[in-house]
């Protein structure tokens, strides 16, 4: 054996056999365990490797929810928040998507829940429409405010025949509710609570008797409610009915029972518990939902003829009394029309009232005292009047009374555009009328030829000149001093209008005086009843209020002082003069 390191080593005999074994086995083991080992490293691979969990999972993940879901109901319990959460942030992120995927299912059910509704309230309507105005709807009235119902829910009771209130279709086997449903204004208690007791009252009533599975209650009475049940393979309905309901309802409920195992057999007899499959029999239910009232009692022919009878007098009087007022409505017009200074320019009747506009001069009659005096009621008329002044010759005569303060003893008229002027006047009213006379609207001319004027001291001496003579121990006065004192009573008309025209007030005293015959006490009376007798032949008492009158005797020194016969001493004198108009200087009337 070499000790030099340097020295080629030599590789003896024995370890180059060696060497070509351990080839030669792991060609062998190359060989014979190249597949298994390269699946081991994939596998390796795999699960070194998160990305390509997913992939794999993928793969079997809707087998394994299908054989984990048929096993127990763990799955859905865990997957229930994970769902509801995401099902929240899908409505809040697009809600829109949910009501377009929801609309084809929602709408149908709510056009049918309204139509339902708008159906019992238009019912309920129409029944107490009809009996509102009858007898006994007035007898329900006095019976729904005395117990504090709506009148609505007391016709409700007295013309309900039956009504099916509430329909309960219930598991047979389970006794749970399947579906529910109720009539418009019913009062629902909790459905699952009813449920489970109509199931235990069938199953108390059925071991009571000892009786058989087939022997089943049918129906049983609680007040003033029925409750009918019907018996399925599967499920049972029980109805709700208030009221007396006839026996052909059992058939419909029957048909709906029916119609339900029908529809639903799988689901019947594989109910688990979930209630969902059974919303679509709420259909069937409602169809069982009926209600029939009693119609209301037909009146009688004895009733229509009264109620026709009463109709035609009403008529009839309405007909007249609208004849009438056309009547005194048509004849106000004609007297509108031919009312001086009214002008009637627009009249109509409506039903509301009578309307009318025109023109009206102030000085014309008042129209609403000619609609007094045609019989129609003021507060029926709309009028408006609006103001003119009318050249109809009435209307400017009276405005030229008015305008010019006219004596009594003159006359005015009026002839076209022409005003004339005729009587006794003063000569200051008379100079007073040629200056304004034209101002009077419809006059542009004045004529006076046939007035006579006189002046205030011609009126007085012929006033203070009247002497009326009596007889002895008379106080009437003669017809022959009856002319003279009419001429005396217009001088003092005259000069009572010239003194209030001038500002003035005229005083006139009417003395009475006897002769020396007969007791003074006598005496004294008679002078004032002759004074009084001349006062009324004159007619002092209607002077205007510009005039003072006095009727009273001659004193006794101008008596005594008198020398002439005793014919000229039984007489009355006038004496009238003129004073400046003074409130102070007023006195009484004899």
């Amino acid at each position: 054996m070499s000790t030099d390191p340097h020295r080629p080593h030599r590789d003896s005999p024995s370890s180059e056999g060696r060497t070509s074994v351990d080839e030669d086995w792991t060609q062998l083991r190359t060989l014979l365990l190249s597949p298994e080992q390269t699946q081991l490293d994939e596998i390796r691979e795999r699960l070194d490797n998160r990305a390509v969990q997913p992939r794999d999972v993928s793969r079997v993940l809707p087998e394994a929810f299908a054989v984990r879901g048929e096993r127990d109901p763990q799955l859905s319990t865990v997957l229930t928040p994970y769902v509801e959460n995401g099902f929240v942030a899908t409505i809040r992120k697009s809600p829109r998507a949910i009501v377009d995927a929801i609309a084809p299912i929602m709408g149908p059910a709510i056009r049918q829940a309204i139509a339902r509704a708008l159906q019992g309230m238009t019912q309920s309507f129409n029944h107490s429409l009809d009996e509102s105005l009858s007898v006994r709807g007035l007898r329900w009235r006095l019976e729904a405010w005395r117990t504090g119902r709506p009148f609505a829910e007391v016709v409700l009771l007295h013309t309900l025949r039956y009504r099916v209130e509430q329909v309960f279709l219930i598991h047979r086997e389970t006794g749970l509710l399947l579906h529910h449903v109720a009539a418009e204004g019913a009062v629902v208690q909790d459905q699952q609570v009813l449920s489970g007791m109509l199931t235990a009252i069938q199953s108390y009533v059925r071991d009571s008797f000892g009786a058989s599975p087939d022997q089943t209650l049918d129906h049983f009475r609680v007040g003033e409610w029925t409750v009918w049940i019907e018996q399925g393979s599967h499920a049972y309905l029980a109805g709700v009915v208030r009221g007396t309901p006839p026996e052909t309802l059992r058939e419909d409920f029957q048909a709906a029972l029916d119609d339900i195992h029908a529809q639903q057999p799988d689901a019947l007899i594989h109910f688990d518990g979930d209630a969902a499959p059974f919303k679509t029999t709420r259909t069937c239910l409602e169809n069982c939902l009926h209600a029939h009232y009693e119609p209301p009692p037909r009146p009688s022919a004895l009733k229509l003829w009264i109620l026709g009878g009463a109709m035609i007098l009403l008529l009839s009087w309405w007909g007249v009394m609208a004849y009438q007022a056309h009547a005194r409505w048509s004849n106000l017009l004609v007297e509108l029309e031919a009312e001086p200074g009214i002008v009637v320019t627009m009249a109509k009747s409506t039903l509301t009232g009578y309307h009318l506009k025109g023109l009206r001069d102030p000085l014309a009659k008042d129209p609403s005292v000619m609609v007094i005096e045609a019989g129609l009621e003021p507060s029926s008329i709309r009028a408006v009047w609006s103001p003119y002044y009318s050249l109809d010759p009435q209307l400017v005569e009276t405005k030229a009374h008015s305008m010019l303060h006219a004596p009594t003893t003159v006359k005015l008229s009026v002839e076209g555009d022409t005003l004339v002027a005729t009587g006794a006047a003063s000569i200051e009213w008379a100079r007073e009328t040629r200056r304004l006379a034209t101002l009077v609207p419809g006059i542009s001319l004045y004529r006076d030829e046939g007035l006579v004027t006189t002046s205030i001291p011609d009126l007085l001496e012929r006033v203070n000149q009247t002497v009326v003579r009596f007889r002895s121990g008379s106080s009437i006065v003669e017809p022959s001093e009856r002319a003279p004192l009419g001429a005396v009573s217009m001088a003092l008309r005259e000069l009572d209008q010239a003194a209030s025209q001038s500002g003035q007030r005229m005083r006139l005293e009417v003395m009475g005086a006897t002769d020396d015959t007969g007791p003074l006490a006598r005496n004294i009376q008679l002078s004032k009843e002759r004074a009084r007798a001349v006062l009324a032949a004159i007619g002092g008492e209607q002077l205007g209020d510009a005039t003072i009158v006095i009727a009273g005797l001659v004193s006794s020194p101008d008596q005594r002082r008198s020398t002439g016969e005793a014919r000229d001493r039984r007489i009355v004198t006038l004496r009238a003069t003129l004073t400046v108009a003074n409130r102070k200087n007023e006195t009484a009337r004899p």
